[in-house]
């Protein structure tokens, strides 16, 4: 059988050491001598992997005590109908626009608020989201990591406005920043945190109104009952624990980080020397290091390169349907050998095309 070298864009590939524990969970959870699959939420069993979560999440981003953490169901897209259901109409918001993501939310957060500005821009003018024009909003949305276009705003500091409400599903855990300008922060589970079925939010208690919401858009009753108001995805959070233990031992958002970095520029590098083959986005602050996006100048080589690729067991490097190329996700999974194989075989199959 042959190897796979998972580079799928989510769900995404788990840690090999996290598997074998999901595995053997599978047949016996040893807290309560049974499946992980039959634990019930209302158990102090269940309250101690809750704990857990908490505990390594405040570690690992360093969260001020003034906010809280609640796990939801529905991944970002809930989120999109969720948050302008807790944001009072008279309230100015800004949706930053920068790829395929940021529309979606602005899209959905007109829906629901009346008083939803939309700020596009594309990838040669992103430096200008340091500039004044974001200041007198009551809150600006902003998607940290474009998985489509490749895209990536990693310093929100620098974001001149007071409350960002930030999706970080695609690259929360991979990089260090603070919360100073930050109210609400979200991330589905299944790019660097583990599997489908529960989003990590992180919320500035100053984000919290009273509404009249049916419950589970109620931010005030969801928070009350610290993610049980219904039965949450247990074993999706169960993931999650692991995934975030493993974290830890790890070496933190320091390794990690530094990780993305030496795993992007590898191939950003390759990609540059190969400036005559390839297409691939231009200002380096602003590229994904969590999905490298290219295309070969030669548009027939981009089905030929990812057929080559499949054959070898490198699979979900395929761009978006909506844009086609090349996408290849680093999320904090991939090893370092994942790389290094997938650029050998890209310059073997150059100098097969090349010849």
């Amino acid at each position: 059988m042959i190897k796979l070298y998972n580079f799928n864009p989510g769900p995404s590939k788990i840690p090999e050491e996290v598997l074998h524990k999901i595995s053997k969970a599978i047949r016996n959870y040893e807290p309560i001598n049974s499946s992980i699959l039959e634990i019930t939420h209302r158990s102090s069993e269940f309250a101690k992997i809750l704990e857990n979560i908490e505990k390594n999440m405040i570690y690992l981003l360093n969260v001020p005590k003034e906010f809280q953490l609640l796990l939801l169901q529905g991944g970002a897209t809930f989120q999109n109908a969720f948050i302008p259901h807790n944001i009072s109409n008279n309230k100015k918001i800004g949706c930053l626009v920068n790829g395929h993501w940021g529309l979606k939310t602005y899209m959905d957060f007109s829906k629901v608020l009346d008083n939803v500005d939309k700020f596009e821009i594309d990838f040669e003018l992103l430096d200008t989201i340091y500039d004044d024009k974001f200041s007198k909003l009551n809150y600006l949305h902003v998607t940290s990591n474009e998985t489509i276009d490749g895209i990536q705003i990693r310093n929100f500091s620098k974001i001149k406005n007071s409350n960002l409400i930030v999706d970080m599903s695609s690259d929360i855990g991979s990089y260090k920043f603070n919360f100073d300008n930050i109210s609400y922060l979200y991330a589905g589970a299944q790019k660097n945190l583990g599997i489908p079925g529960v989003t990590m939010t992180i919320i500035n208690k100053d984000f919290i109104v009273e509404n009249n919401n049916p419950s589970y858009l109620n931010l005030n009753e969801l928070m009350k009952n610290k993610s049980l108001l219904n039965t949450p995805s247990t074993f999706s959070i169960y993931v999650l624990d692991l995934i975030l233990e493993w974290m830890v031992d790890m070496g933190g958002i320091d390794y990690f980080e530094n990780k993305s970095i030496q795993q992007s520029n590898l191939i950003y590098d390759f990609l540059e020397s190969y400036r005559d083959i390839f297409l691939v986005l231009e200002k380096s602050e602003f590229r994904s290091r969590s999905n490298i996006t290219f295309n070969f100048r030669n548009k027939d080589l981009n089905n030929k390169f990812l057929e080559y690729s499949k054959e070898l067991g490198i699979v979900g490097i395929n761009g978006h349907r909506s844009v086609g190329g090349v996408r290849v996700s680093l999320y904090n999974s991939i090893t370092d050998d994942m790389v290094n194989f997938l650029l050998e075989n890209i310059e073997k199959f150059l100098v097969q095309v090349l010849k």
